[in-house]
């Protein structure tokens, strides 16, 4: 599971890829936890757990392929199509998924691990529930490391751009050769916008 999302991306973008010893062991033991902390650069302790929440979500109800293309971290983003979700209290969370409505399709159709022909209620459904195991993963996290946040349902917008005060982790992912993106913010301030 977790080789099958990191292993490509660890590969092509590892510096010089010669690994350590301990980067070996790291990858060997296949923990998401320690392969984030290893290999991503996500900034700060907030990300870096957003995106091992993320991972193993993703890893552990997804029945497709899926890969870890790229990161960037962006000022901005503006998509066709975003499925979000935020989480506020003492820290205010985003988490969005995004793509145009064939590739969110693709994605809904492998989580719901049936085809899916058009983005009706069955889609949009799926998606609302993908997003709500990630995100609803890492608001335990949170809540356990007593930080306490309030999620709030998914909703969905079309032809949107998210901004952040200090900016977001856009991350793509390949799924055969479907891609979609999950928009990350983590203790920062969002504006959505048309």
């Amino acid at each position: 599971m977790k080789d099958r999302i990191l292993g490509k991306y660890i590969a092509r973008n590892h510096c010089d890829g010669v690994l350590t010893d301990k980067e070996l062991q790291v990858i060997r033991q296949g923990d998401v936890d320690k392969m984030v902390e290893t290999f991503l650069d996500m900034g700060n302790d907030y990300y870096k757990a957003q995106m091992q929440c993320m991972l193993k979500s993703l890893g552990s109800s997804m029945s497709g392929d899926i890969e870890l293309d790229h990161i960037d971290y962006e000022r901005e983003y503006k998509g066709q199509f975003i499925g979000c979700q935020v989480m506020d209290g003492d820290i205010d969370v985003f988490l969005g998924v995004a793509g145009n409505s064939k590739e969110l399709l693709r994605l809904a159709s492998a989580y719901a691990q049936e085809e899916l022909e058009e983005f009706d209620e069955d889609a949009y459904d799926a998606l609302c529930e993908l997003i709500n195991i990630m995100n609803g993963a890492y608001a335990t996290r949170l809540c356990n490391e007593d930080i306490d946040v309030t999620l709030h349902p998914p909703v969905f917008y079309r032809n949107t751009e998210v901004t952040a005060d200090n900016g977001l982790y856009v991350v793509t992912f390949a799924m055969g050769d479907n891609l979609f993106k999950i928009l990350m913010v983590a203790d920062d301030k969002i504006r959505l916008s048309a």
